[in-house]
């Protein structure tokens, strides 16, 4: 080889190397944190990671469950879900995220709160075995992630 041919190719390397450099920079802006769109979509596009298990989660929920294995595993599901919702409010603490965003992740809770323990009751009523204690706001106060868990 000469060196007009190994310039020309180190030339393609470094372009190579530049592309892919662009492109991850492209995919990691993509994910800014903070969430401003209180679903797990919306918080995929800041948290990926919390996003993904969001949406697992969600897909578990049954919203009319008839047997006690449905009823618990839509238990578990709308806890965890709740769980995440939180730690993207506050993993949006930490980045500085706006009033309004932060109350539109707070503002469901009670709601989702209130679906546990009809849920919670529906298990006590049908006899399921095993029915969970009941998930209220001081365990989702206890709640918590810290900032290098935020993605």
């Amino acid at each position: 080889m000469n060196i007009r041919s190994n310039v020309l190719v180190i030339r393609i390397v470094l372009l190579a190397v530049v592309s892919l450099i662009a492109s991850l920079a492209a995919t990691a802006a993509l994910a800014a944190p903070p969430a401003t769109v209180a679903t797990c979509d919306g918080i995929k596009d800041a948290y990926p990671i919390l996003g993904t298990q969001c949406a697992n989660q969600y897909a578990k929920i049954n919203h009319a469950p008839a047997t006690a294995a449905e009823r618990r595993e839509t238990y578990a599901a709308r806890i965890a879900v709740l769980e995440i919702f939180r730690k993207a409010l506050l993993c949006n603490g930490m980045y500085n995220a706006s009033k309004s965003a932060q109350q539109r992740f707070s503002s469901g809770e009670a709601g989702h709160l209130q679906a546990l323990a009809l849920l919670n009751a529906a298990m006590t009523g049908a006899g399921d075995p095993n029915v969970p204690a009941l998930y209220t706001a001081a365990d989702l106060n206890d709640v918590s992630i810290n900032k290098q868990q935020c993605k």
